[in-house]
């Protein structure tokens, strides 16, 4: 317990404003509506709608009948994510929605694997989303006239519930049938039991312009719902603060005042160091407070919230917010980033900001953008566009040379990942952004967007262990040939397992297995340490068979899988055997011995033509006797005959 109070102490000391700091002069503060390019959006959750009621339920008892009727004041249409959680249904109880807009809205409703029935007016609706029944008819307007509307078709509703600019809506089925017959409308119902709606604050204001803010600012939160009879109210807090382009080029000093009831605990996220506050009632900060911290007293009116801030040296008043009620609070926030600025600044606020929220709210339900292997594809349904009011004429990416083209029925365009000022961050995550040209506006809309590169499996071959060098495709018979397995994917919390790798070689029936099961399967193959989940890395040595030839063409495969997901993923490269020493080796045995009994049998065959052609050419005196006493002239004579006979075999041949 002393441990939590001397924790709590410091806390005051860091995150609370002393009263002792010097006002600043200043004439006064005029409020105004925040505009859309002073990036401020204040989000909450409640179960407070503006009218509701809850009534026993059709004839049918097992058949639940929700009545919603929503009311939007914005001119472009608006587009509602709606929820319905069904998950405590009773089985085979049939479920149907009747919603109602005075605006030509879109909904999009996520029902899960459960198929429910939707009632819509004919003109004024748009739903979009799987396993649902639609059924067109003309409904009337007013709460009155709906609900009787439906008491007359189906003898009674289970709830009925009216909103006011919903952005998204979460509702529980199969809640217990009223004790009451007849649902009677209530103003400013709570429907807790059953449902959660996200609404976008249209009443913030600020009170200067943020361009001649001094860099100290002020967000002022009243949460105006009354207390509990009993107990205490809880209400989570969310800051977001983004930025498109890196980082914001300034942290700004903020203050939060957080105005409530004394009875309210305020549950705030974790918070950066920036960010001082003030607060009723008692709060606690995620992560950082173990116990309830006991908040001051602040004023109970607007002026006096605005003073309370500006007495601390807060001047300027980026946000004042009056929130009715509210589950969980968020605030946006978007500072000035290095870089190019992405925003546009309008000359029409309003109409820009609504369109904007239109083209942001198709983006999220349809994306038209995706990422393929090395390229960006844009595809754009023109007839969603016209359904949607947006009477876009030019889409470009950043690069305004990027330019979408009009087949009639969509806007594409096609872009190399390395073109149109595309950033890849990680090697996976491709960004750029669409700007839209609209007919009735002449300001551009820009909607920044991201997509990941699809999941693939690569194989790297290197020379080095240090895998530094530029990867190869020739593997050298006796030497160590290094191989990296990597996945390209934007989820790195299923790290990668090698499963098999072979290669496979021309005119062997059989592949060279190098691992199996992630476990290698020769001497030759080690299993290397990997830098990072989503790589492994190994070596193999290449054993050649002796009568292979000095290069050779082969291919190899591996393939991998995911830690706790399902399915394998297959690489392959085609790589050279290179077999440098199979010249300086010499030939084959079978060569050496052909060329052996070859050379034998020539020179046998020189032999013998040798032999022959002496036997036949040798000295005719050798061959007969010679007399013993010959007469002289005939000696001489035969001696000079013999001489001269002796100079070519031919004389020899004539003599005889």
């Amino acid at each position: 317990m002393e441990t939590g109070r001397c924790l709590a102490v410091l806390l005051l000391t860091w995150s609370v404003v002393t009263a002792g700091a010097s006002p600043v002069d200043d004439p006064g503060c005029t409020l105004q509506p925040v505009r859309n390019d002073q990036r401020v959006k204040m989000l909450y959750t409640t179960s407070r709608v503006t009218s509701g009621c809850v009534g026993r339920g059709p004839r049918d008892t097992n058949m639940e009948v929700h009545i919603l009727n929503l009311k939007y004041s914005i001119s472009p249409m608006p587009l509602i994510q709606f929820s319905v959680n069904v998950s405590a249904a009773k089985g085979g109880r049939k479920v149907v929605f009747v919603v109602n807009s005075n605006k030509h809205s879109i909904l999009n409703v996520n029902t899960g694997d459960h198929r429910l029935a939707f009632v819509t007016d004919v003109h004024k609706l748009t739903l979009m989303g799987f396993n649902k029944q639609i059924n067109k008819t003309d409904l009337p307007s007013s709460n009155a006239e709906i609900l009787n509307w439906a008491k007359t078709y189906y003898g009674g509703v289970s709830t009925f519930v009216e909103l006011e600019e919903p952005q998204k809506i979460n509702f529980q089925v199969n809640r217990e049938p009223s004790s009451s017959e007849e649902c009677v409308p209530e103003s400013y119902f709570d429907a807790e039991p059953y449902l959660e709606a996200e609404f976008d604050s249209d009443n913030t204001k600020s009170c200067l312009d943020s361009t001649v803010h001094p860099g100290r600012e002020a967000h002022i939160m009243w949460l105006q719902q009354s207390p509990p009879d009993s107990g205490t109210q809880a209400v989570d807090l969310n800051i977001k603060v983004t930025c498109r382009n890196g980082k914001p080029a300034k942290e700004l000093t903020t203050l939060l005042v957080l105005k409530s009831h004394e009875r309210m605990f305020w549950n705030i996220d974790q918070m950066p160091e920036y960010v001082k506050f003030m607060v009723s009632g008692k709060y606690s900060i995620k992560k950082i407070t173990k116990e309830p911290i006991n908040g001051t007293v602040l004023p109970d009116s607007k002026e006096g919230l605005i003073k309370e801030a500006r007495d601390k040296d807060f001047a300027f008043i980026a946000s004042y917010t009056e929130i009715p009620a509210a589950k969980s609070i968020t605030l946006e926030l978007v500072r000035d980033c290095s870089g190019k600025k992405t925003e546009v600044t309008t000359a029409s606020h309003s109409k820009i900001s609504g369109t904007f929220k239109v083209v942001q709210g198709l983006t999220q339900l349809h994306p038209p953008w995706k990422c393929t292997e090395n390229a960006i594809e844009v595809a754009w349904s023109k007839s969603l566009l016209e359904r949607s009011q947006l009477d876009i004429t030019e889409m470009t990416l950043e690069d305004p040379a990027c330019r979408a083209t009009d087949n009639m029925t969509h806007f594409v365009l096609k872009s190399i990942i390395e073109d149109c000022s595309t950033n890849l961050e990680g090697g996976i995550h491709a960004k750029n952004q669409l700007v839209l040209t609209l007919a009735s506006h002449p300001d551009k809309i820009t909607v920044p967007f991201q997509c990941d590169l699809p999941e693939k499996l690569f194989l790297h071959l290197y020379q080095t262990p240090d895998f530094s060098s530029p990867s190869t495709t020739v593997v050298e018979v006796n030497k160590v040939t290094y191989v990296q397995v990597s996945f390209q994917t934007a989820d790195g919390n299923s790290p990668l397992r090698l499963q098999d790798c072979y290669l496979q070689i021309p005119d062997q029936a059989a592949p060279q297995m190098l691992i199996r099961s992630g476990m290698p399967k020769s001497y030759s193959v080690e299993i290397l340490s990997s830098p990072n989940t989503k790589t492994n890395r190994f070596s193999f040595i290449y054993k050649a068979e002796e009568q292979q030839r000095s290069t050779l063409s082969a291919t190899l495969f591996c393939q991998a899988d995911r830690e706790n997901q399902h399915g394998f993923y297959n690489a392959s490269i085609k790589v050279m055997l290179k077999n440098p020493a199979s010249l300086s080796r010499g030939l084959g045995i079978g060569t050496v011995l052909g060329i052996t009994f070859g050379a034998f049998l020539i020179g046998v065959m020189l032999t013998a033509t040798l032999w022959y052609i002496y036997s036949h050419t040798r000295p005719m005196a050798k061959m007969q006797p010679v007399s013993a006493n010959p007469p002289a002239s005939e000696s001489s004579s035969t001696n000079h005959s013999i001489g001269s006979t002796q100079s070519t075999p031919c004389s020899t041949s004539s003599m005889a």
